[in-house]
């Protein structure tokens, strides 16, 4: 009876993601993570706004605000953050923040994608 390969099964590739998200906060929330995703989901020529963002992962605006800014160059804590995202002001809404990865964001998100393609 051969073994079954495990690296291979998509549970596997999950907790390997998970640990990828875990070396930025450990403590990470899946909310954090799926806004994260959401963003990343987007074309770079159609970035998302908070509000979509919050539609999307199905929580507050407020909510996904505070996982955007957690993302984001500095918490809502004033201190630092993962520097995975960049909000900045619609130019045609200027009540809007639009959302984008940075390069450190895209550099996880191919790491990420590399591993779910294994």
């Amino acid at each position: 009876m051969t073994k079954p390969n495990f690296n291979m099964l998509p549970t596997t590739k999950l907790m390997a993601v998970l640990n990828e998200f875990r070396n930025y906060d450990p403590e990470m929330q899946i909310q954090t993570l799926m806004t994260f995703l959401f963003v990343s989901s987007r074309p770079e020529n159609e970035p998302p706004t908070i509000k979509d963002c919050a539609e999307a992962v199905g929580i507050a605006q407020s909510s996904a605000s505070r996982n955007v800014a957690a993302l984001a160059s500095i918490n809502r804590h004033h201190e630092s953050g993962h520097q995975l995202l960049h909000t900045f002001e619609n130019p045609m809404r200027r009540t809007q923040k639009l959302v984008v990865l940075t390069p450190r964001g895209k550099k996880l998100l191919e790491s990420v994608e590399k591993m779910m393609s294994n």
